[in-house]
């Protein structure tokens, strides 16, 4: 379903496709067609409240809500969409892309024998910006164990999560949670189109070469340097693992009343850090 190889791979500052048209035109049209208008965002708000927002304005739809399953159920090309994420299929789609690379990124987890649960949801309540302390010290052992074992296979699960963020959203240099494989970021907003203001995708670089395992997944601002900026443009995707130097942020939105949609879509393991 996803219209990428591993040929659209660029390995450098890490392993990532940016791609136009990373969806069948066919099945982005009909996915925008029934993208969720601002009520649905604003009610399903009123139920959750701003846990776990990516946006931090509470307008965002995740797996397990009422109103995503309001959405698959009215909707044919967002159950389709569903379907295929949540399933065996997307993982076999990470691993296909990333072949050349699945040895080099520093995972501590045997990807190649781990299958998705498509039963899980992820809840809103764990969701945090950085790594808990939990995180931090999985990270750690990792590390220092990895000599010792041999990586092992976990339970996979996913989410697709859609956004609407609006004014003032905006994110620091970082890498996603440690306990994600891979993030794949779809837009739905065409920035020049609408007047949107802010809200361009940047990858960064770590100004210091090191191992992939010593990188710190939240760098201080002045340590990388920024290597592309990317505007929000309709059905263009970004897909990269979340290893350790996957370092990425966003400029803040200053336009008012123009919403960035997007879509936020990962593999994660439940274990707190795969890296």
């Amino acid at each position: 379903m996803l219209q990428v190889s591993r040929q659209d791979v660029v390995s450098d500052p890490f392993p990532h496709v940016i791609k136009q048209g990373i969806l069948p035109d066919a099945l982005f049209a009909r996915l925008r067609a029934d993208f969720p208008d601002e009520s649905v965002f604003a009610g399903q708000k009123g139920e959750s409240g701003t846990s776990g927002s990516r946006t931090g304005s509470g307008f965002d739809i995740y797996r397990g809500d009422s109103s995503f399953d309001a959405l698959v159920a009215r909707s044919d090309a967002w159950r389709e969409f569903a379907e295929y994420l949540n399933s065996e299929k997307f993982a076999d789609t990470f691993r296909e892309v990333f072949a050349d690379h699945l040895g080099s990124i520093g995972l501590k987890v045997d990807i190649a024998n781990s299958h998705v649960d498509p039963g899980y949801a992820e809840p809103r309540a764990v969701m945090s910006e950085t790594a808990t302390f939990k995180d931090r010290v999985d990270g750690v052992a990792n590390k220092l164990l990895a000599p010792l074992r041999s990586p092992k296979p976990i339970e996979l699960f996913t989410r697709l999560d859609i956004h609407k963020s609006m004014g003032g959203y905006a994110k620091v240099p970082h890498c996603d949670r440690p306990n994600r494989l891979c993030s794949l970021i779809v837009y739905f907003t065409d920035a020049e189109a609408v007047g949107l203001e802010g809200g361009d995708l940047s990858i960064f670089k770590h100004k210091q070469a090191k191992p992939v395992e010593d990188y710190e997944r939240h760098p201080r601002p002045a340590d990388v340097d920024c290597v592309a900026t990317l505007s929000p443009r309709a059905n263009l995707g970004v897909f990269f693992p979340c290893m350790n130097n996957s370092y990425h942020g966003v400029s803040a939105v200053t336009s008012k009343g123009v919403a960035r949609d997007f879509l936020y879509i990962n593999i994660s393991g439940r274990k707190s850090s795969l890296w």
